[in-house]
């Protein structure tokens, strides 16, 4: 790992610096991803995200931006960060704090500081606990270094997650790290320390006093993750997730099952939710009270629903018809739901042959298309009017197709005509 992208960054940014130090003599620090992205050899791009800490407080930060800034937003400021976007860049920059949850409280508790040092060591952990200060000058950008006082960069080179004070230290200020572990570990390919492990273990029930949206939060950036099982591993061997999701939990030797089928599908979060979810009965309402978005919660519940069906269906042999049926029925889910069922039973040679067949028919013709005739199409070449009749022409077209595969205008109208011919006849002979 080398200093050479940490001091390009530095360079890109000193009119960042050069603001904050004529405003005041105010120091600015990157810290956060984009110091692990440049260690790792990423340059920083012109539009690249980052966030920054300062000695400065919010309400000065948001004086110095002020005018400079392209765009200013404040939301955060009673948690000391000022977001902005100058050009492309949108940076965020939090006054150097500490914030640790009171006894039975759902909110942190913020206080500022004029420490770097004491701001480091309240970050998560020490992969996150570097940073380097932003220069004034040009030629101070010749000299940055970074500043590392946990080995955050040993452990990152060494693929190593800890914290920076005792993890039951860190865990009991914030409960919402043990999440950001599980989200780590997932995202960067990391193992847990031990001793972080055991805090997990012996802390996983301070989760209570975390709201829910933030702890949906860190789980849907877990699920976003290229590999998300590790970290859904850890949360699950220490108890975590049986916190959040104690529903998961119920299901006795299953529970485990849903964490073991993350990886084997694809990053959309409604069908990761459904997959971690797995063991659970009712995925829509159990997603619903985590506070995942109503529409990721109802196709999570869809594609479960979807993919059961799909195992259940496979097992009386993958005729052509009941993968139209299944497919209808499901609608656009069906790929995730695919999925799913393959990652739940990929053993299983009813399910393969039924996912094969599946895939087969989709390149063949439209599993989705309409009717080839409409309720008014259907009035005037039966010449009858509305009422229920139509409806049960349009079912039978329907089955008709899922029978035998898409019919043109002219067949349908046809076998419309060999149907409503014998009904006649069977009705004159009632």
């Amino acid at each position: 790992m080398s200093l050479q992208t940490i001091r390009s960054a530095a360079a890109m940014l000193v009119p960042w610096g050069e603001r904050f130090a004529a405003a005041g003599g105010w120091r600015l620090y990157v810290v956060g991803g984009a110091v692990r992205s440049l260690l790792g050899g990423t340059p920083l791009g012109p539009d690249d995200e980052v966030d920054m800490t300062t000695d400065a407080r919010p309400e000065t930060v948001r004086r110095v931006l002020g005018g400079w800034a392209d765009t200013v937003w404040t939301q955060g400021e009673r948690f000391g960060t000022v977001g902005c976007r100058r050009q492309n860049r949108i940076v965020e920059i939090t006054t150097h704090r500490a914030e640790i949850y009171a006894e039975g409280s759902r909110r942190p508790k913020v206080t500022y500081g004029r420490d770097l040092l004491a701001d480091l060591t309240r970050r998560d952990f020490t992969i996150g606990a570097m940073a380097f200060e932003v220069p004034a000058t040009a030629e101070g950008a010749g000299t940055v270094e970074l500043i590392d006082p946990f080995a955050g960069r040993d452990d990152l080179a060494a693929g190593r997650l800890r914290t920076p004070r005792s993890a039951d230290l860190s865990f009991g200020e914030d409960p919402l790290r043990m999440l950001r572990a599980g989200r780590f570990v997932a995202t960067l390919g990391l193992s847990a320390d031990p001793d972080l492990e055991v805090a997990m273990r012996r802390l996983r029930g301070r989760l209570a006093i975390v709201s829910v949206e933030r702890c949906t939060r860190e789980l849907s950036l877990l699920l976003a993750a290229e590999s998300p099982g590790a970290g859904a591993e850890l949360l699950a061997r220490t108890g975590v997730l049986d916190e959040i999701i104690p529903e998961v939990g119920h299901a006795g030797r299953n529970a485990g099952a849903g964490v073991a089928l993350l990886d084997s599908v694809a990053p959309e979060e409604s069908l990761r939710l459904a997959a971690l979810l797995w063991p659970v009965p009712d995925v829509t309402a159990v997603a619903g009270r985590l506070r995942f978005p109503g529409a990721v919660a109802r196709r999570a519940g869809q594609i479960a629903l979807a993919a059961r069906s799909l195992l259940d269906s496979a097992g009386d042999g993958p005729g052509h018809a009941a993968v139209r049926r299944w497919a209808v029925d499901t609608g656009d889910a069906c790929p995730a739901a695919a999925q799913l069922a393959a990652a739940a039973a990929p053993d299983d040679p009813g399910v393969v042959a039924f996912v094969d067949r599946w895939r087969q028919l989709r390149s063949e013709e439209d599993l989705s298309a309409a009717s080839p005739l409409s309720g008014a199409e259907v009035m005037a070449h039966l010449g009858i009017d509305a009422g229920p009749a139509v409806g049960a022409a349009l079912r039978h077209l329907e089955e008709l197709r899922i029978a035998a595969g898409p019919l043109d205008g002219g067949e349908a109208r046809r076998r419309l005509s060999e149907w409503w011919e014998s009904g006649r006849e069977n009705r004159g002979a009632g």
